[in-house]
C-alpha cells in the first residue's frame, strides 16, 4: 500500500493541492468591500490589486502541493530504504523425459543472465535434438559436481526418452575409468524397464571382446595401436619408430588374417616376439594359394544367416552377391545340416586373388625390408611393440575376455565361455547401451588402450551409418549416445591422425550422435593429447559447453575468451589544480600560489571488457555453471545456469537447495 502511494506521490501532490485551494478559496475569498486598505489600492493601483488577488489564489494551490511533495518524498525514502524483496514465482513444471516429443535435454535452470542470483521468473535452459547433435562438453574441476550434477542426470534425461519404444530409445556407448558410473547407468536402465538393453564388457564378465575382429583395415588398427603407444610411453622427436611400429604391426595382423582369418592382440604379440612363425606362415600360404583352391560358395544372404559366426573365417568374396571358403569336410557337414544352398568349384572371382595379392606384399615387406634391417634395430622395434601386447599375454583374465580364441564366436558358445561381443552396428541398432567398465585404477595404460580401440569400432559403426540413412530417409532413426566421463584418459586427435575424435564429430551430426563428454579442465586435455594446439581442434566439435568451478588458470582464461566481451559506457572523472603567482611559503617551505583554482570533469568513453571475466569461472559454486548453449541453429548467448543433481528434487529452485543445506 505504502509502495503504491509512494509510486504515485506527484499525482497524490496536486489532487492534495486542488483539494486544499478550493476548500480555501471558498473559505476565505478575496472580500474587496470588508478592507479598506485594499479599496485604496484598487482605486490607486489596479493592477497591484489584481497581482495580489491572483497571488493569494495561487498560494492557496502552491503551498499544499509543495508540502504534500515534502512529505511523500520523507516517506519515499524511508519506504525504499526497506524495500521489501520481489516476489519470484516457483520454476515451471519440470519437463518429463518420458512424455517430451524429441530427446531433448535440460541443463538445468536459468534466472539472470550475467549476474547471480534469483530471478522472479526463472526458466529452464534446453538444448533440442538439433543442438545436441553437435555436442556437449562439461568442463569442471574435482568435486564440483560434472558427474553428479551433469553426467548421471543428462543421461537418466536421454536414456529414459521413450523407453518403451523399441525403434526409438537411444542406443549407445559408455567409457569411464572410475567403475561407478556403470552401475549408475544400469540402475538408470532397469528403473525405465530397460534392463535388458544394459551391455558390459569387464574383466571377467559374461561377455568378450576382440579389438581386432572387425572390417577395419590393417593399417588403420596398426597406427592406432602405434600412437597409442606414443600417448602412454612418450613420443619419439623422430617419426621413424611410430612410421616403424605401425608397418610390422600391419603386415602382422594382415598375414594373421590370410592365414587364418581371425586373430587377437596376444597371437600379435607371440608373431613379433618369433619372427619364424612369419615366414614359416608365408612359405605355407604360398604354397596353398598357388593355384585357385576348390571353395565351397554360398550366397550373401545364406552367409549372413548361418556362417558368419562361424569358426570358419576363410571367407572371401566370390562375385557381388557370394562368399566364397577353401573346401573343408565338416563346413560342407555344416551347410547340409541347416539346409544351406552350396556348390563346390574351383575360385574364379577376386577374393582369391585379392589374399594372393596382400600374400605377396608381405613377403615382399619380410624379405626386402624387415629381415634387412639390422638385429639390433629390428630389435629396438619389437621391444617397443611387445611392451604394449604383452599387457595381453601375461594376464589370464584379460586374455579371456579381449583375445577370446575363434571358437568363442560358434552359437551358442562352449560352456563357461564368454560371449562374444554382437557386431556394434547390431547392437546399436537395437538400442542397446555399451559400456566398458574396466576403472583405470586396475591398469591405466589397459585401460586407455581398451577405451581407444572400443571407441574407434564405434565411431566406424557410427559414421557407416550416415550412407545408410542419407539411402532411407523415410525409415525412423534412432538416435546413438556417446557418453565419456574423465575424457581426456579416452581422447585421440592430431593433424596425422586418421582416427582422431575430432573427425568423426564433424561428421556425427548426419549420423544422428549425441556426443557428451567431461573432463576437468581444458590443461587436461592439452596435456592428454600430442601437439601443441591440436585440444583446439577438439574443442570446437563441441557447440554447447559447461563450465562449472576451475582451479585452472588456463581454463578461466579461454572460457573467458569464449564467452566473449562487450562494449560499455564507463565513466572517468579528472581532477586538476591550478595556480597563478607561485613561491615558496616561508611557513611551510612548499610551493604555493597566491590564486588556486580547482576544477573537475566527468566523460563517458566505451571500455571493452569480458562478460564473464576469468575470476567468475574460479568462483562458481557447486553445481553453478555458466553455459554456452547451442540450439543447432544459432548459438545462445552466455549464461548462469544453475544444475540439479541427481540425489536432489529437479522441481525445487537452486536458491531453496542452498538455504536448506542440501548443496
Amino acid at each position: 500500500m505504502l509502495q503504491a502511494i509512494v509510486q504515485a506521490r506527484a499525482m497524490l501532490a496536486m489532487a492534495v493541492a486542488v483539494a486544499v485551494g478550493v476548500w480555501g478559496l471558498q473559505a476565505f475569498p478575496v472580500r474587496l468591500e470588508d478592507d479598506l486598505f485594499l479599496q485604496m489600492i484598487f482605486i490607486r493601483k489596479p493592477f497591484v490589486f489584481h497581482v495580489l488577488t491572483y497571488g493569494y489564489a495561487t498560494l492557496w494551490f502552491s503551498t499544499p502541493f509543495f508540502a504534500a511533495s515534502t512529505l511523500l518524498s520523507v516517506l519515499a525514502i524511508g519506504v525504499y530504504r526497506h524495500r521489501p524483496a520481489a516476489r519470484s514465482r516457483a520454476l515451471p513444471p519440470y519437463p518429463v523425459p518420458e512424455h517430451r516429443p524429441a530427446p531433448v535435454l535440460v541443463l538445468g535452470e536459468t534466472h539472470f543472465p550475467t549476474t547471480p542470483g534469483r530471478a522472479p521468473a526463472p526458466t529452464w535452459l534446453t538444448i533440442p535434438q538439433r543442438g545436441l547433435y553437435t555436442g556437449v562438453m562439461i568442463l569442471g574441476a574435482v568435486g564440483t559436481g560434472k558427474t553428479s550434477a551433469c553426467m548421471y542426470p543428462y543421461v537418466e534425461q536421454l536414456l529414459r526418452w521413450r523407453a518403451d519404444d523399441p525403434q526409438r530409445k537411444l542406443g549407445g556407448l559408455l567409457l569411464e575409468v572410475k567403475g561407478d558410473f556403470c552401475k549408475q547407468v544400469r540402475g538408470i536402465l532397469a528403473r525405465a524397464g530397460r534392463a535388458d538393453d544394459y551391455v558390459e564388457i569387464a574383466v571377467g564378465g559374461d561377455v568378450c571382446y576382440n579389438p581386432l575382429h572387425n572390417d577395419l583395415d590393417p593399417y588403420a588398427v596398426a597406427y592406432a595401436i602405434a600412437s597409442l603407444l606414443n600417448n602412454l610411453f612418450g613420443k619419439s622427436k623422430e617419426p621413424f619408430w611410430q612410421q616403424a611400429y605401425t608397418d610390422l604391426l600391419k603386415f602382422v595382423i594382415l598375414l594373421r588374417r590370410i592365414s587364418d582369418g581371425y586373430t587377437t592382440l596376444s597371437e600379435v604379440y607371440r608373431y613379433v616376439l618369433d619372427e619364424a612363425q612369419i615366414d614359416r606362415d608365408i612359405r605355407r600360404l604360398k604354397g596353398a594359394l598357388a593355384e585357385p583352391p576348390e571353395v565351397l560358395v554360398v550366397s550373401l544372404d545364406e552367409y549372413r544367416r548361418h556362417c558368419a559366426t562361424t569358426p570358419w573365417t576363410l571367407w572371401f568374396s566370390e562375385g557381388a552377391d557370394q562368399m566364397a571358403h577353401p573346401y573343408e569336410g565338416e563346413l560342407e557337414s555344416f551347410l547340409d545340416a541347416r539346409h544351406v544352398a552350396y556348390r563346390v568349384q574351383r575360385a574364379q572371382g577376386g577374393g582369391w586373388a585379392e589374399r594372393r595379392y596382400q600374400l605377396d606384399a608381405v613377403e615382399r615387406w619380410y624379405l626386402h625390408g624387415w629381415s634387412r634391417l639390422d638385429a639390433r634395430l629390428r630389435s629396438s622395434i619389437t621391444e617397443g611393440v611387445i611392451v604394449f601386447l604383452s599387457l595381453f599375454d601375461d594376464n589370464q583374465a584379460v586374455h579371456r575376455t579381449f583375445c577370446p580364441p575363434r571358437t568363442a564366436y560358434v552359437e551358442p558358445p562352449p560352456p563357461g565361455a564368454p560371449r562374444p561381443l554382437p557386431p556394434l552396428e547390431d547392437l546399436l541398432e537395437t538400442g542397446h547401451v555399451l559400456a566398458l567398465n574396466f576403472p583405470v585404477g586396475m591398469n591405466p595404460g589397459l585401460a586407455r588402450a581398451l577405451g581407444v580401440m572400443l571407441k574407434l569400432d564405434f565411431q566406424r559403426a557410427v559414421l557407416q551409418r550416415i550412407p545408410r540413412i542419407s539411402a532411407s530417409p523415410e525409415r525412423v532413426w534412432r538416435d546413438l549416445l556417446f557418453v565419456c566421463d574423465e575424457y581426456h584418459a579416452f581422447a585421440t586427435v592430431g593433424e596425422t591422425d586418421p582416427t582422431g575424435d575430432e573427425r568423426t564429430f564433424a561428421l556425427s551430426r548426419q549420423a544422428r550422435l549425441i556426443p557428451i563428454v567431461a573432463t576437468q579442465s581444458i590443461s587436461s586435455l592439452r596435456s592428454a593429447l600430442p601437439g601443441e594446439e591440436s585440444w583446439r581442434t577438439l574443442l570446437q566439435c563441441f557447440r554447447t559447453k559447461l563450465f562449472l568451478a576451475t582451479s585452472d588458470e588456463f581454463t578461466a582464461r579461454t572460457a573467458a575468451e569464449l564467452c566473449g566481451k562487450r562494449d560499455r559506457l564507463k565513466a572517468h572523472y579528472t581532477l586538476s589544480e591550478a595556480g597563478q603567482g607561485a613561491h615558496v611559503s616561508l611557513l611551510t617551505g612548499r610551493a604555493a600560489a597566491a590564486k588556486q583554482t580547482l576544477s573537475a570533469s566527468k566523460t563517458y568513453a566505451p571500455h571493452h571488457e569480458y562478460i564473464f571475466a576469468p575470476r567468475v569461472f574460479t568462483e562458481l559454486q557447486n553445481a553453478q555453471a555458466i553455459a554456452l548453449p547451442y540450439d543447432g541453429f544459432n548459438p545462445l548467448p552466455p549464461q548462469f545456469c544453475y544444475l540439479k543433481p541427481h540425489y536432489l528434487d529437479v522441481q525445487t529452485s537452486y536458491f531453496d537447495h542452498l538455504e536448506r543445506g542440501t548443496l
